[in-house]
């Protein structure tokens, strides 16, 4: 599931980033078939957010790919595929496809889900009631993010 989605948003990414290299893109980027669809997908273009969007999606894709910094891909691409979700569900009204596993604008959103979960772990941390802020001694712990799993203790 994590290579799966890893692909498809590296596709995702490059078809639109494609054509600016002179590339053929993997795929058309659709504008939405309805109004608010693509008035959604053409502000985003307009404003400049479109390319972090499908920058974001080849870094996150990348790492789901390679599996590396895998927890944090997974958090940064949660946004984009409920935008994805959004979009085909809500604004393109494809309320029949809400439970196609073929489909990829409501699949996107679940594959993240459940990788979110599998990656719980990861999270449970940050999920502090009471925090503080660090201290700049706390910048070393950046060095056990080079450590393998398998080298980290349980906890």
């Amino acid at each position: 599931m994590r290579l799966f989605l890893g692909g498809w948003m590296i596709v995702s990414g490059y078809s639109h980033w494609a054509p600016s290299f002179g590339l053929m893109p993997g795929f058309p980027q659709p504008l939405g078939t309805l109004p608010l669809s693509s008035q959604m997908l053409v502000s985003m273009i307009e404003v400049g957010m479109f390319d972090m969007v499908k920058t974001v999606e080849i870094i996150g894709g990348l790492c789901l790919i390679f599996g590396v910094f895998v927890p944090a891909a997974v958090l940064l691409l949660l946004p984009v595929s409920a935008i994805v979700f959004y979009n085909a569900i809500f604004l393109n009204l494809r309320t029949d496809r809400l439970f196609n596993p073929t489909y990829m604008g409501v699949m996107c959103l679940y594959m993240n889900v459940i990788l979110a979960l599998a990656y719980v772990r990861y999270y449970v941390p940050m999920l502090s009631l009471r925090s503080s802020p660090g201290s700049l001694r706390d910048l070393l712990l950046l060095g056990r993010v080079f450590r393998r799993d398998d080298q980290l203790p349980r906890g």
